[in-house]
């Protein structure tokens, strides 16, 4: 089931970087709302508006570092705007006091920081590209790492937060920052950027309808998922009438399932290719939320949370090579486009949750995100000949 792969220092060392990104991530981004109404007394709405200052930043971060990293921008020098960021963000978090200081000092340092996974990401591929490593598993094992980093940052966050408050955590994050920096000094070379050459014309681009279709398929897996997260604490504990502990249940077993199958993800890719496993993703999806709309007993819940962990497991183990496989010579672009869709329906899914939540039930909103999955699935089977393109020599 593991990759075969061998890994020297160099690819050890990136895993590791992005695992320190993404576990310190993870430990800041899901306490937000809940410090922004606990920690700071603000009423809730206003976790909408620092939501909604952040992931624009984010997206134009994000957009904007692909570019870069296209251009020949050095990597390191690029990653050292995210890490730092991330270290004044937490560092001023122990400090914040008021909403306002919040989105004034933390929320812009936050969108900048949040462009570090996409600059890793690249950073991997462009090193395994230098190697002639196998792309698609180098970006299955950097999105393991990320999965076992979100197992254990929001946990630890929130256990620290309970015991001995938000400062604490907050501090936590600081020092995980500390890390992160340490490591970028270690495992990024100074000089490191892609090989290829910068082009200089002025004409502008066509329209890359491939890498766009590639990150609407991604959009509707991620809403999917987000809808489902939302609402599925309310929805089992509330409408269904479980025990209080299901939710974490639930979300356990699908976190250890979706690590091992993003390995078994690459095996399954070559044999039937990247874009069947995106079709067989979808349906398990859709039969997933489907299926948890009716669960009525925890065993059940446990039993689909195992299905719902393969399809998301089968998603993000191929999900960052089909998008990058639609722009081979602008990986920097690719990556963003992909990092984008994570953020975008990440934002449209729990922000859509509540209306719809509001306007019939938990369970209707599980309905959508099956909806969601089909509506990728369409994607996918109506676009079967839209296939990625060669890279271009370059000249």
């Amino acid at each position: 089931m593991f990759s075969s792969i061998q890994l020297r220092r160099q690819e050890v060392l990136i895993l590791l970087l992005q695992f320190t990104n993404s576990l310190g991530t993870s430990a800041l981004v899901p306490m937000m709302s809940f410090f922004i109404v606990e920690g700071l007394g603000a009423p809730p709405w206003k976790v909408g508006v620092y939501t909604g200052l952040v992931l624009p930043l984010t997206l134009v971060s994000n957009r904007w570092a692909g570019e870069r990293l296209d251009q020949g921008f050095p990597v390191k020098s690029l990653l050292l705007f995210s890490v730092c960021a991330f270290i004044v963000a937490s560092a001023l978090l122990t400090q914040t006091s008021s909403f306002v200081m919040l989105l004034v000092a933390v929320a812009p340092l936050m969108g900048v920081a949040n462009m570090g996974a996409g600059i890793i990401f690249t950073f991997g591929r462009l090193n395994a590209e230098k190697r002639g490593l196998d792309i698609t598993r180098i970006n299955s094992w950097q999105r393991m790492t990320v999965s076992l980093a979100w197992m254990i940052g929001p946990a630890v966050s929130f256990m620290l937060v309970a015991q001995f408050g938000f400062r604490t955590a907050f501090m936590c994050a600081f020092g995980i920052g500390l890390t992160y920096l340490t490591l970028w000094q270690i495992a990024v070379p100074k000089e490191f950027r892609t090989d290829r050459k910068r082009r200089t014309s002025t004409n502008r681009e066509p329209v890359n309808w491939g890498l766009l279709i590639a990150g609407l398929t991604c959009l509707g897996f991620v809403i999917t998922n987000s809808l489902f997260v939302s609402a599925m604490p309310l929805f089992f504990v509330r409408e269904t009438g479980l025990p209080g502990a299901t939710p974490g249940l639930s979300l356990s077993v699908k976190c250890l399932v979706e690590v091992f199958v993003i390995f078994g993800s690459v095996r399954l890719a070559e044999r039937i290719g990247i874009r069947q496993v995106l079709l067989l993703a979808a349906c398990l999806a859709a039969a997933s939320m489907l299926l948890f709309a009716q669960v009525t007993a925890v065993w059940q819940v446990l039993t689909i949370s195992v299905l719902e962990g393969t399809y998301y497991g089968l998603f993000a183990g191929v999900a960052i090579s089909f998008v990058q496989s639609f722009a081979p010579d602008r990986p920097g672009r690719a990556t963003a486009i992909y990092m984008n869709s994570l953020f975008l329906g990440g934002m449209i899914g729990s922000v859509s949750m509540g209306f719809i939540a509001s306007a019939t039930d938990f369970r209707t909103v599980l309905y959508t995100a099956a909806l969601s999955s089909v509506a990728a699935l369409i994607v996918l089977i109506a676009t079967f000949r839209v296939r990625p393109q060669p890279s271009q020599p370059e000249s």
